[in-house]
């Protein structure tokens, strides 16, 4: 399990939502089209009928209510700092912290990752 899949309980994406962000960012590279995303997304799904792969229309929409979550995390981020709830230097460092997204961690290092990342969202939230 990886990093962003242990914050998942953390934040407002659902696990739904974060398999179709990993395949959207796929699509957007040009490495697999939209409908092999979509398909990489139904495998393992109990609602509906879990035999037929997910419609494009579905995956769009698991797509965008996940930007949207993510979006509004940002805006309450924007929010936070506009009321001084958080300083602006805790936030570059957090996303310094994490910038482009990790390269692939052991579990050790995944853990110990983890352990700072939460040592500073609990310093950071006055």
């Amino acid at each position: 399990m990886g990093v962003p899949e242990k914050l998942l309980g953390q934040s407002s994406i659902t696990p739904r939502q974060l398999e179709a962000l990993v395949a959207y960012v796929r699509v957007a590279s040009g490495e697999i089209k939209m409908r092999e995303a979509a398909l990489l997304v139904s495998q393992g799904r109990t609602k509906g009928k879990p035999d037929r792969p997910l419609t494009i229309g579905s995956y769009s929409r698991t797509v965008r209510q996940a930007r949207t979550n993510v979006r509004e995390s940002l805006v309450t981020v924007v929010i936070a700092l506009w009321l001084r709830v958080v300083r602006i230097e805790d936030v570059r460092r957090l996303f310094e912290l994490v910038g482009g997204g990790a390269p692939e961690l052991s579990d050790e290092e995944a853990e110990r990752f983890l352990r700072l990342l939460d040592a500073l969202l609990q310093r950071i939230v006055v």
